[in-house]
Protein backbone atom coordinates (compact mmCIF):
# COMPACT_ATOMS: atom_id res chain seq x y z
CA UNK A 1 0.00 0.00 0.00
CA UNK A 2 0.65 3.77 -0.70
CA UNK A 3 1.05 3.96 3.72
CA UNK A 4 -0.01 7.65 4.32
CA UNK A 5 0.28 8.71 0.92
CA UNK A 6 -3.40 10.25 0.51
CA UNK A 7 -2.34 11.98 3.94
CA UNK A 8 0.60 13.56 2.74
CA UNK A 9 -0.87 14.91 -0.60
CA UNK A 10 -3.64 16.59 1.45
CA UNK A 11 -0.85 17.97 3.34
CA UNK A 12 0.54 19.46 0.46
CA UNK A 13 -2.34 20.99 -0.62
CA UNK A 14 -3.25 22.14 2.79
CA UNK A 15 -0.11 24.34 3.09
CA UNK A 16 -0.87 25.45 -1.11
CA UNK A 17 -3.93 26.77 0.69
CA UNK A 18 -2.58 28.18 3.77
CA UNK A 19 0.38 30.14 1.69
CA UNK A 20 -2.61 31.22 -1.03
CA UNK A 21 -1.06 29.46 -3.65
CA UNK A 22 -4.68 28.94 -5.76
CA UNK A 23 -4.32 32.15 -7.46
CA UNK A 24 -0.55 32.58 -7.72
CA UNK A 25 -0.69 31.50 -11.54
CA UNK A 26 -1.91 35.38 -12.32
CA UNK A 27 0.31 36.96 -10.99
CA UNK A 28 3.57 36.04 -11.94
CA UNK A 29 5.78 38.41 -9.99
CA UNK A 30 3.88 37.52 -6.63
CA UNK A 31 4.53 34.00 -7.90
CA UNK A 32 8.18 34.20 -7.51
CA UNK A 33 7.76 36.30 -4.24
CA UNK A 34 5.85 33.63 -2.91
CA UNK A 35 8.20 30.78 -3.55
CA UNK A 36 10.84 32.33 -2.24
CA UNK A 37 8.49 32.84 1.28
CA UNK A 38 7.16 29.28 1.18
CA UNK A 39 11.19 28.03 0.89
CA UNK A 40 11.55 29.73 4.41
CA UNK A 41 8.52 29.74 6.04
CA UNK A 42 7.09 26.27 4.83
CA UNK A 43 9.63 23.91 4.24
CA UNK A 44 10.93 21.27 6.31
CA UNK A 45 14.90 20.64 7.11
CA UNK A 46 16.09 18.47 5.04
CA UNK A 47 19.78 16.34 5.06
CA UNK A 48 22.46 16.25 2.00
CA UNK A 49 21.25 12.60 1.67
CA UNK A 50 18.39 12.79 -1.16
CA UNK A 51 18.03 16.52 -1.50
CA UNK A 52 17.69 18.01 -4.91
CA UNK A 53 14.19 16.58 -5.25
CA UNK A 54 11.22 19.03 -6.09
CA UNK A 55 8.05 19.50 -3.95
CA UNK A 56 4.52 18.21 -4.57
CA UNK A 57 1.69 20.79 -5.84
CA UNK A 58 -1.64 19.09 -6.04
CA UNK A 59 -3.53 22.09 -7.98
CA UNK A 60 -0.74 21.36 -11.33
CA UNK A 61 -1.63 17.64 -10.93
CA UNK A 62 2.51 16.63 -9.41
CA UNK A 63 2.33 14.59 -6.53
CA UNK A 64 5.09 13.96 -4.17
CA UNK A 65 5.02 10.22 -2.35
CA UNK A 66 7.75 9.36 0.13
CA UNK A 67 5.61 6.83 2.04
CA UNK A 68 5.34 3.63 -0.20
CA UNK A 69 5.63 0.61 1.15
CA UNK A 70 9.48 -0.90 0.54
CA UNK A 71 10.30 -4.55 1.57
CA UNK A 72 13.87 -6.00 2.08
CA UNK A 73 15.36 -9.25 2.82
CA UNK A 74 18.76 -10.58 2.17
CA UNK A 75 19.22 -13.20 -0.32
CA UNK A 76 21.43 -15.85 -1.20
CA UNK A 77 22.75 -16.67 -4.51
CA UNK A 78 26.03 -18.73 -3.75
CA UNK A 79 26.80 -19.64 -7.15
CA UNK A 80 29.60 -17.16 -7.57
CA UNK A 81 32.47 -18.69 -10.01
CA UNK A 82 36.17 -17.88 -9.04
CA UNK A 83 37.55 -20.19 -11.18
CA UNK A 84 37.45 -17.54 -14.06
CA UNK A 85 38.97 -14.72 -12.10
CA UNK A 86 42.85 -13.76 -12.32
CA UNK A 87 42.86 -13.88 -8.58
CA UNK A 88 43.32 -16.42 -5.30
CA UNK A 89 42.21 -15.40 -1.85
CA UNK A 90 43.78 -16.68 1.51
CA UNK A 91 43.11 -16.04 4.76
CA UNK A 92 40.82 -15.69 7.47
CA UNK A 93 39.21 -12.46 9.15
CA UNK A 94 36.31 -12.07 12.25
CA UNK A 95 33.89 -10.13 10.48
CA UNK A 96 31.20 -8.35 13.46
CA UNK A 97 28.38 -9.13 10.73
CA UNK A 98 29.21 -11.89 9.49
CA UNK A 99 30.90 -14.03 11.62
CA UNK A 100 34.73 -15.66 10.93
CA UNK A 101 35.37 -15.85 7.06
CA UNK A 102 38.18 -17.99 5.89
CA UNK A 103 39.41 -18.41 2.31
CA UNK A 104 41.22 -21.19 0.66
CA UNK A 105 42.59 -21.65 -2.72
CA UNK A 106 43.56 -24.51 -4.85
CA UNK A 107 45.89 -24.32 -7.91
CA UNK A 108 47.09 -26.95 -10.21
CA UNK A 109 50.93 -26.33 -11.52
CA UNK A 110 51.88 -26.21 -15.12
CA UNK A 111 55.35 -27.20 -17.33
CA UNK A 112 57.20 -24.70 -18.60
CA UNK A 113 59.13 -26.88 -20.87
CA UNK A 114 59.28 -30.73 -20.67
CA UNK A 115 61.21 -31.57 -17.58
CA UNK A 116 64.15 -34.36 -18.05
CA UNK A 117 67.11 -33.31 -15.87
CA UNK A 118 70.57 -35.24 -16.32
CA UNK A 119 70.38 -38.22 -13.86
CA UNK A 120 73.54 -37.03 -11.80
CA UNK A 121 71.38 -34.09 -11.22
CA UNK A 122 71.78 -33.12 -7.74
CA UNK A 123 68.71 -30.90 -5.44
CA UNK A 124 69.27 -27.79 -3.98
CA UNK A 125 66.07 -26.33 -2.71
CA UNK A 126 62.22 -25.72 -3.66
CA UNK A 127 60.76 -22.41 -3.52
CA UNK A 128 57.45 -20.71 -4.02
CA UNK A 129 56.88 -17.49 -4.86
CA UNK A 130 53.18 -15.66 -4.55
CA UNK A 131 52.65 -12.67 -5.97
CA UNK A 132 50.29 -10.07 -4.36
CA UNK A 133 48.38 -7.03 -5.33
CA UNK A 134 47.13 -4.55 -1.83
CA UNK A 135 43.96 -5.98 -1.43
CA UNK A 136 43.28 -6.53 2.13
CA UNK A 137 40.21 -7.85 4.02
CA UNK A 138 40.85 -7.76 8.21
CA UNK A 139 43.73 -6.28 10.20
CA UNK A 140 47.01 -5.60 8.67
CA UNK A 141 48.16 -4.49 11.96
CA UNK A 142 47.97 -8.20 13.15
CA UNK A 143 50.63 -11.72 12.88
CA UNK A 144 49.39 -13.92 10.82
CA UNK A 145 50.93 -16.99 9.06
CA UNK A 146 51.55 -15.72 5.58
CA UNK A 147 50.15 -18.66 3.61
CA UNK A 148 50.18 -22.30 4.66
CA UNK A 149 51.13 -24.59 1.71
CA UNK A 150 49.34 -28.48 1.20
CA UNK A 151 49.97 -30.97 -1.12
CA UNK A 152 47.09 -32.23 -2.88
CA UNK A 153 46.80 -36.30 -2.87
CA UNK A 154 43.82 -37.83 -5.00
CA UNK A 155 44.63 -36.77 -8.93
CA UNK A 156 41.02 -37.99 -9.44
CA UNK A 157 39.83 -35.16 -6.80
CA UNK A 158 41.52 -32.43 -8.14
CA UNK A 159 40.52 -29.47 -10.13
CA UNK A 160 37.65 -30.36 -13.02
CA UNK A 161 39.07 -29.51 -16.34
CA UNK A 162 35.33 -29.04 -17.87
CA UNK A 163 33.27 -27.53 -14.83
CA UNK A 164 33.38 -24.32 -13.89
CA UNK A 165 34.24 -23.97 -9.92
CA UNK A 166 32.57 -22.11 -7.52
CA UNK A 167 33.42 -20.35 -3.95
CA UNK A 168 30.82 -22.46 -2.25
CA UNK A 169 32.02 -25.62 -0.90
CA UNK A 170 28.38 -26.75 -1.24
CA UNK A 171 28.71 -26.56 -4.60
CA UNK A 172 32.22 -27.39 -5.52
CA UNK A 173 34.41 -30.24 -3.01
CA UNK A 174 37.02 -28.75 -2.53
CA UNK A 175 40.18 -31.00 -3.27
CA UNK A 176 41.56 -33.22 -1.50
CA UNK A 177 44.65 -32.36 0.30
CA UNK A 178 47.67 -33.42 2.92
CA UNK A 179 47.41 -31.74 6.12
CA UNK A 180 51.01 -32.15 6.29
CA UNK A 181 52.72 -28.81 5.69
CA UNK A 182 55.31 -28.32 2.72
CA UNK A 183 56.24 -25.04 4.02
CA UNK A 184 59.89 -24.95 5.48
CA UNK A 185 61.87 -22.68 7.40
CA UNK A 186 64.87 -23.15 7.07
CA UNK A 187 65.99 -21.57 10.14
CA UNK A 188 64.52 -23.41 12.66
CA UNK A 189 64.81 -26.38 9.88
CA UNK A 190 61.50 -27.68 10.89
CA UNK A 191 58.35 -27.44 8.81
CA UNK A 192 56.34 -24.37 9.57
CA UNK A 193 54.73 -21.10 7.83
CA UNK A 194 56.51 -17.98 8.11
CA UNK A 195 54.42 -15.15 10.64
CA UNK A 196 54.56 -11.90 9.66
CA UNK A 197 51.89 -9.13 9.16
CA UNK A 198 50.44 -8.80 5.88
CA UNK A 199 51.07 -5.62 5.39
CA UNK A 200 49.33 -3.96 2.03
CA UNK A 201 53.06 -3.13 1.02
CA UNK A 202 53.75 -6.42 0.46
CA UNK A 203 54.05 -7.62 -3.14
CA UNK A 204 55.03 -10.76 -2.94
CA UNK A 205 56.37 -14.08 -1.23
CA UNK A 206 59.05 -16.32 -1.60
CA UNK A 207 58.96 -19.18 0.52
CA UNK A 208 60.75 -22.32 1.12
CA UNK A 209 59.24 -25.52 0.43
CA UNK A 210 59.62 -29.08 1.93
CA UNK A 211 62.81 -30.45 0.64
CA UNK A 212 61.42 -34.07 0.41
CA UNK A 213 59.41 -32.97 -2.14
CA UNK A 214 61.97 -31.14 -3.68
CA UNK A 215 63.89 -34.52 -4.11
CA UNK A 216 61.03 -36.26 -5.04
CA UNK A 217 60.51 -34.12 -7.79
CA UNK A 218 63.99 -34.36 -9.11
CA UNK A 219 63.84 -38.26 -9.37
CA UNK A 220 60.55 -38.40 -10.72
CA UNK A 221 61.84 -36.03 -13.66
CA UNK A 222 64.71 -38.08 -13.75
CA UNK A 223 62.16 -41.17 -14.33
CA UNK A 224 60.98 -38.95 -17.46
CA UNK A 225 58.01 -38.86 -15.16
CA UNK A 226 57.57 -35.21 -15.54
CA UNK A 227 57.75 -34.70 -19.32
CA UNK A 228 54.45 -33.97 -19.95
CA UNK A 229 51.67 -32.00 -18.62
CA UNK A 230 49.24 -35.27 -17.51
CA UNK A 231 52.52 -36.68 -16.13
CA UNK A 232 53.24 -33.82 -14.07
CA UNK A 233 48.98 -33.55 -12.92
CA UNK A 234 49.43 -37.52 -11.92
CA UNK A 235 52.44 -37.14 -9.79
CA UNK A 236 51.40 -33.90 -8.74
CA UNK A 237 47.97 -32.99 -8.89
CA UNK A 238 48.18 -29.93 -7.44
CA UNK A 239 48.62 -27.28 -4.10
CA UNK A 240 46.22 -25.73 -1.32
CA UNK A 241 46.79 -22.34 -0.05
CA UNK A 242 45.28 -21.69 3.42
CA UNK A 243 45.59 -19.86 6.57
CA UNK A 244 46.47 -21.46 9.78
CA UNK A 245 44.02 -22.58 11.97
CA UNK A 246 44.77 -19.67 14.38
CA UNK A 247 44.81 -17.10 11.90
CA UNK A 248 42.65 -14.39 12.59
CA UNK A 249 44.01 -11.34 10.67
CA UNK A 250 43.36 -10.79 7.47
CA UNK A 251 42.72 -12.04 3.87
CA UNK A 252 45.30 -11.33 0.99
CA UNK A 253 44.84 -11.71 -2.74
CA UNK A 254 46.85 -13.31 -4.85
CA UNK A 255 47.88 -13.46 -8.25
CA UNK A 256 46.87 -16.99 -10.53
CA UNK A 257 48.46 -15.25 -13.68
CA UNK A 258 51.46 -13.79 -13.06
CA UNK A 259 54.57 -15.29 -14.99
CA UNK A 260 56.06 -15.35 -11.97
CA UNK A 261 53.98 -16.78 -9.16
CA UNK A 262 54.69 -20.85 -8.98
CA UNK A 263 57.26 -23.25 -7.77
CA UNK A 264 60.83 -23.19 -8.77
CA UNK A 265 62.94 -26.46 -8.42
CA UNK A 266 66.83 -25.59 -8.04
CA UNK A 267 69.43 -28.77 -8.64
CA UNK A 268 73.00 -28.73 -10.19
CA UNK A 269 75.14 -31.06 -11.72
CA UNK A 270 78.36 -32.34 -9.99
CA UNK A 271 80.52 -31.69 -12.90
CA UNK A 272 79.29 -27.74 -12.74
CA UNK A 273 78.36 -27.22 -8.85
CA UNK A 274 78.54 -23.35 -9.50
CA UNK A 275 76.00 -23.46 -12.22
CA UNK A 276 72.58 -23.19 -10.90
CA UNK A 277 70.10 -25.06 -13.06
CA UNK A 278 66.50 -24.97 -12.52
CA UNK A 279 62.98 -25.54 -13.72
CA UNK A 280 59.68 -23.92 -12.94
CA UNK A 281 56.09 -25.37 -12.50
CA UNK A 282 53.87 -22.53 -13.27
CA UNK A 283 50.61 -20.94 -11.89
CA UNK A 284 49.80 -19.44 -15.12
CA UNK A 285 50.57 -22.36 -17.40
CA UNK A 286 48.37 -24.92 -15.20
CA UNK A 287 45.76 -22.55 -16.24
CA UNK A 288 43.33 -24.10 -13.21
CA UNK A 289 42.34 -22.51 -9.88
CA UNK A 290 39.96 -21.36 -7.67
CA UNK A 291 39.51 -20.14 -4.33
CA UNK A 292 36.64 -20.57 -1.77
CA UNK A 293 35.01 -18.53 0.78
CA UNK A 294 32.87 -19.68 3.94
CA UNK A 295 31.58 -18.14 7.26
CA UNK A 296 31.04 -19.23 10.72
CA UNK A 297 28.36 -17.56 11.73
CA UNK A 298 28.54 -18.79 15.35
CA UNK A 299 30.97 -15.68 15.79
CA UNK A 300 29.09 -12.78 14.40
CA UNK A 301 28.56 -10.41 17.15
CA UNK A 302 24.98 -10.06 15.70
CA UNK A 303 22.30 -12.65 16.90
CA UNK A 304 20.51 -11.35 14.01
CA UNK A 305 23.61 -13.72 12.04
CA UNK A 306 21.97 -16.72 12.96
CA UNK A 307 18.87 -15.98 10.42
CA UNK A 308 20.81 -15.80 7.31
CA UNK A 309 19.60 -17.58 4.41
CA UNK A 310 20.79 -21.20 4.13
CA UNK A 311 19.56 -22.50 0.70
CA UNK A 312 20.63 -20.80 -2.50
CA UNK A 313 18.10 -18.32 -3.97
CA UNK A 314 16.11 -18.12 -0.20
CA UNK A 315 15.26 -14.40 0.91
CA UNK A 316 15.23 -13.23 4.26
CA UNK A 317 12.95 -10.66 5.48
CA UNK A 318 15.06 -7.52 6.80
CA UNK A 319 12.60 -7.97 10.06
CA UNK A 320 14.55 -11.22 11.17
CA UNK A 321 17.63 -9.96 10.48
CA UNK A 322 17.64 -6.57 12.66
CA UNK A 323 15.81 -4.42 10.28
CA UNK A 324 18.85 -4.51 8.30
CA UNK A 325 20.04 -6.55 4.94
CA UNK A 326 23.02 -7.18 3.64
CA UNK A 327 25.54 -7.30 0.46
CA UNK A 328 28.45 -9.62 0.23
CA UNK A 329 30.62 -10.88 -3.45
CA UNK A 330 32.06 -13.83 -2.22
CA UNK A 331 29.43 -15.49 0.02
CA UNK A 332 26.66 -14.94 -2.51
CA UNK A 333 24.76 -12.27 -0.68
CA UNK A 334 22.60 -9.87 -2.02
CA UNK A 335 19.44 -7.44 -1.00
CA UNK A 336 16.30 -7.59 -2.80
CA UNK A 337 14.03 -5.05 -2.60
CA UNK A 338 10.16 -5.23 -3.42
CA UNK A 339 7.60 -2.65 -3.87
CA UNK A 340 4.07 -4.53 -3.19
CA UNK A 341 2.18 -1.54 -3.73
CA UNK A 342 3.49 0.87 -6.67
CA UNK A 343 0.47 0.17 -9.30
CA UNK A 344 -2.01 1.86 -6.52
CA UNK A 345 -0.64 4.86 -7.12
CA UNK A 346 -2.75 5.26 -10.22
CA UNK A 347 -5.63 6.10 -8.09
CA UNK A 348 -4.30 9.99 -8.43
CA UNK A 349 -4.70 9.00 -12.56
CA UNK A 350 -5.16 7.05 -14.83
CA UNK A 351 -2.21 8.61 -17.55
CA UNK A 352 0.85 9.13 -14.67
CA UNK A 353 4.49 10.44 -15.69
CA UNK A 354 7.30 9.53 -13.24
CA UNK A 355 9.91 12.87 -13.19
CA UNK A 356 11.24 11.61 -10.45
CA UNK A 357 11.88 8.44 -8.18
CA UNK A 358 14.99 8.38 -5.70
CA UNK A 359 16.15 5.35 -3.93
CA UNK A 360 18.06 6.14 -0.94
CA UNK A 361 19.52 3.45 1.11
CA UNK A 362 21.53 4.17 4.28
CA UNK A 363 24.05 2.30 5.72
CA UNK A 364 24.08 1.54 9.14
CA UNK A 365 26.86 3.44 11.25
CA UNK A 366 27.49 1.18 13.52
CA UNK A 367 28.24 -1.29 10.64
CA UNK A 368 31.06 0.71 9.33
CA UNK A 369 32.49 1.54 12.57
CA UNK A 370 32.85 -1.67 13.65
CA UNK A 371 35.00 -2.72 10.97
CA UNK A 372 37.54 -0.25 10.81
CA UNK A 373 40.09 -2.78 8.97
CA UNK A 374 37.78 -3.63 5.69
CA UNK A 375 37.52 -1.81 3.17
CA UNK A 376 34.95 0.78 2.34
CA UNK A 377 31.82 -0.34 1.06
CA UNK A 378 31.89 -1.33 -2.64
CA UNK A 379 29.71 0.09 -5.32
CA UNK A 380 26.00 -1.78 -6.23
CA UNK A 381 25.04 -3.07 -9.33
CA UNK A 382 21.10 -2.73 -9.73
CA UNK A 383 19.57 -5.60 -11.78
CA UNK A 384 16.35 -6.55 -12.33
CA UNK A 385 15.24 -9.61 -10.24
CA UNK A 386 12.31 -12.34 -11.43
CA UNK A 387 10.11 -13.95 -8.84
CA UNK A 388 12.72 -16.56 -7.94
CA UNK A 389 15.25 -14.17 -6.84
CA UNK A 390 17.19 -14.76 -10.40
CA UNK A 391 18.49 -12.24 -12.49
CA UNK A 392 16.83 -10.97 -15.21
CA UNK A 393 18.75 -8.14 -16.70
CA UNK A 394 21.18 -5.20 -15.36
CA UNK A 395 19.47 -1.92 -14.50
CA UNK A 396 22.31 -0.05 -13.18
CA UNK A 397 26.18 -1.28 -13.41
CA UNK A 398 27.65 0.79 -10.75
CA UNK A 399 26.05 2.66 -8.27
CA UNK A 400 29.01 4.28 -5.30
CA UNK A 401 29.26 4.72 -1.89
CA UNK A 402 28.48 7.95 -1.30
CA UNK A 403 28.50 9.92 2.59
CA UNK A 404 26.25 12.72 3.66
CA UNK A 405 24.55 13.72 7.03
CA UNK A 406 21.50 12.28 8.23
CA UNK A 407 18.70 14.14 8.70
CA UNK A 408 17.31 11.30 11.30
CA UNK A 409 20.55 11.35 13.62
CA UNK A 410 22.19 14.45 12.48
CA UNK A 411 25.48 12.62 11.67
CA UNK A 412 27.61 11.62 8.59
CA UNK A 413 26.47 8.37 7.53
CA UNK A 414 26.92 6.32 4.19
CA UNK A 415 24.46 5.98 2.18
CA UNK A 416 23.61 4.99 -1.82
CA UNK A 417 20.87 7.10 -4.03
CA UNK A 418 19.69 6.04 -7.61
CA UNK A 419 16.62 6.86 -9.46
CA UNK A 420 14.38 3.77 -10.11
CA UNK A 421 12.07 6.06 -12.63
CA UNK A 422 12.92 3.75 -15.48
CA UNK A 423 11.93 1.26 -13.77
CA UNK A 424 8.57 2.42 -11.96
CA UNK A 425 7.62 3.97 -15.26
CA UNK A 426 7.83 0.43 -16.88
CA UNK A 427 5.49 -0.99 -13.77
CA UNK A 428 3.38 1.57 -14.13
CA UNK A 429 2.75 1.00 -17.94
CA UNK A 430 2.53 -2.90 -17.57
CA UNK A 431 5.41 -3.10 -19.41
CA UNK A 432 7.59 -5.29 -16.72
CA UNK A 433 6.19 -7.26 -13.71
CA UNK A 434 6.72 -5.87 -10.83
CA UNK A 435 8.90 -8.55 -9.41
CA UNK A 436 11.65 -6.07 -7.87
CA UNK A 437 15.59 -5.41 -7.67
CA UNK A 438 18.44 -7.11 -6.65
CA UNK A 439 21.40 -5.30 -4.86
CA UNK A 440 24.60 -6.91 -5.69
CA UNK A 441 28.26 -5.93 -5.15
CA UNK A 442 30.18 -5.05 -8.09
CA UNK A 443 33.40 -6.35 -6.55
CA UNK A 444 31.32 -9.77 -6.69
CA UNK A 445 34.17 -12.65 -5.76
CA UNK A 446 35.68 -10.44 -3.34
CA UNK A 447 34.41 -10.39 0.42
CA UNK A 448 33.62 -6.75 0.31
CA UNK A 449 30.42 -5.91 2.37
CA UNK A 450 27.65 -3.61 3.19
CA UNK A 451 25.19 -3.59 5.34
CA UNK A 452 21.57 -1.38 4.43
CA UNK A 453 19.05 -0.27 6.53
CA UNK A 454 15.64 -1.46 6.28
CA UNK A 455 12.07 0.59 5.65
CA UNK A 456 11.61 0.21 9.47
CA UNK A 457 15.20 0.90 10.48
CA UNK A 458 14.59 4.17 13.21
CA UNK A 459 18.61 5.49 12.19
CA UNK A 460 18.70 4.39 8.53
CA UNK A 461 15.53 4.20 6.70
CA UNK A 462 15.69 2.90 3.64
CA UNK A 463 13.32 5.96 1.91
CA UNK A 464 11.87 6.20 -1.60
CA UNK A 465 11.06 9.47 -2.90
CA UNK A 466 8.53 9.21 -5.89
CA UNK A 467 7.49 12.47 -7.66
CA UNK A 468 5.24 12.64 -10.85
CA UNK A 469 2.45 13.72 -12.62
CA UNK A 470 -0.87 12.82 -14.01
CA UNK A 471 -2.20 14.15 -17.67
CA UNK A 472 -6.35 14.58 -17.11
Amino acid sequence: MISGSLTQVQRSSSIAGSCQLRRWYQWPWVLLLALGLLATGCSQDVSNIGVGLPTANTNTGAYLVDTLTIRSSTVLRDSVVTSNTNSLLVGRYTDPQLGTITAKSFVRLGLTSSFIPDPTAVYDSLTLVLTLDNYRYGDTTKTQSLVEVHRFTDPNNAISATKVSFASPRLTPPPSYSPTLLNYDTIQRKNVAPIARARPTLTSLRLHLDNNLGRQLLAAGQRGQLSTQDALDSYLPGIALTPAPTDDATIIRLSATSSGAGITLYYHLPTDPTTVLSTFFSFAAGNRHFYQVTADRSTAGATSSTNFPQMSLQAVPAALTGQQTFVEGALGLQTRLDFPYLTDIQQYGAHITVTSAQLIAPVPAFSVLQSPFVPAPPPLIVTVADGSNRVQATYLANVPYMSGISSLTGLQQGYYQWSIATYVQQVLNRNVPNNGLLLGSVTSALPDRVVLGSAQNKDSKLQLQLYFITVK
